[in-house]
């Protein structure tokens, strides 16, 4: 596939005999049948990198057979999970400067409920000021945030917390919620990702105190076994 080597402290480790000069070893019942019997967590596992399809999902091979890793869902966990982090210890997240800050107004109800939320704002690297009763100053935003219009950013930002809060019965947001919305700016779908960021993203997975989902719930890795696939191919009855 292309794939550049990694250093040894990022790259994923490969099952023994795995791969017999570059092609992967024959299934083996016993193994799939002890896999079975007493299951490792996915990450716990090891893992071979085999491409990408569609752009958006990592194919990965275990001795247990197929893996499928959502690399977006896989990314907003890693950032949130590191937000957080950063929050619990106090620290700034950090920030890129925009080359030309940008004014947004809001109407007063919306510019009331920001101002709320600027302090959590600023420790996650978004970097919003008031410069009015109604207009706020952008000047900073996560380096992870690639936004061509920075001001529509922070729009659909107040209108996704404003949702959320809505949904936690509550005006004065928690700090997990407002780093749960900012990572939706994390890696989208049809953002390429090289070999080296791709082997980089599931071992920063495995550092991760709850890597099998999205900070919203969703799956980032799914697997299907060799007798799930022996059953698709009528191998199996």
């Amino acid at each position: 596939m292309g794939f550049a080597p990694m250093p040894s402290s990022a790259r994923i480790t490969t099952p023994p005999a795995a791969t017999v000069q570059g092609e992967s070893a024959p299934y083996s019942p016993q193994a799939a049948t002890r896999s079975q019997n007493s299951p490792l967590p996915l990450f716990d596992v090891p893992l071979r990198l085999v491409g990408v399809i569609g752009k958006l999902y990592v194919v990965l091979e275990s001795d247990r057979g197929l893996v499928l890793l959502d690399q977006h869902a896989a990314h907003e966990r890693i950032l949130y999970e590191q937000m957080l982090n950063r929050l619990e210890q106090k620290e700034l997240a950090p920030s890129q400067r925009l080359l030309l800050p940008e004014t947004v107004e809001l109407p007063a109800r919306d510019a009331a409920f920001l101002r709320q939320q600027l302090p959590v704002l600023g420790r996650l690297g978004v970097g919003l000021s008031e410069f009015g009763e109604r207009t706020f100053l952008l000047d900073a935003l996560p380096p992870f945030v690639k936004v061509s219009e920075p001001r529509r950013f922070v729009l659909e930002l107040v209108d996704q917390l404003k949702a959320a809060g809505q949904e936690i019965n509550t005006l004065r947001l928690g700090e997990n919620v407002v780093a749960k919305t900012v990572c939706r700016h994390a890696v989208k779908a049809n953002d390429p990702l090289a070999g080296a960021e791709l082997e980089n993203l599931i071992a920063d997975m495995r550092k991760c105190a709850m890597p099998y989902t999205c900070p919203h719930g969703r799956p980032t890795i799914l697997e299907m076994n060799y007798r799930e696939l022996e059953k698709k191919f009528g191998r199996q009855q």
